[in-house]
């Protein structure tokens, strides 16, 4: 039988049962690649994260929605828009407030 050459991803992928002899170089290019991938992945959701998910106070957003604390309270009681908790303090999502008023805000 021939051997047949792979990359360790397109193997990964197949879900083969096999035994890998990898050399030092192939582990540590197949461990870059991964973290370059990781990386990729955490500055695009980190970027998202930011510009979709801001987080406004309890006056900017009762201002926003032109509704009293309370209602904010009771919103949050009954899940119409819960609030996210940072050290102690209330806070909501910028793109919840724009869902329940159905537009970007």
């Amino acid at each position: 039988m021939t051997p047949t050459n792979f990359t360790l991803p397109d193997i990964l992928a197949s879900d083969a049962n096999v035994i890998l002899q990898v050399s030092a170089k192939d582990l540590k290019e197949f461990a870059q690649d991964i973290l370059v991938g990781a990386k990729s992945v955490a500055m695009i959701e980190a970027e998202a994260a930011a510009t979709s998910d801001q987080l406004l106070t309890i006056d900017e957003a009762s201002e926003l929605l032109s509704v009293s604390k309370m209602t904010l309270y009771r919103w949050d009681q009954n899940g119409i828009l819960k609030k996210v908790e940072i050290g102690g303090k209330r806070r909501y999502r910028k793109s919840d407030i724009e869902r329940l008023v159905g537009c970007k805000i």
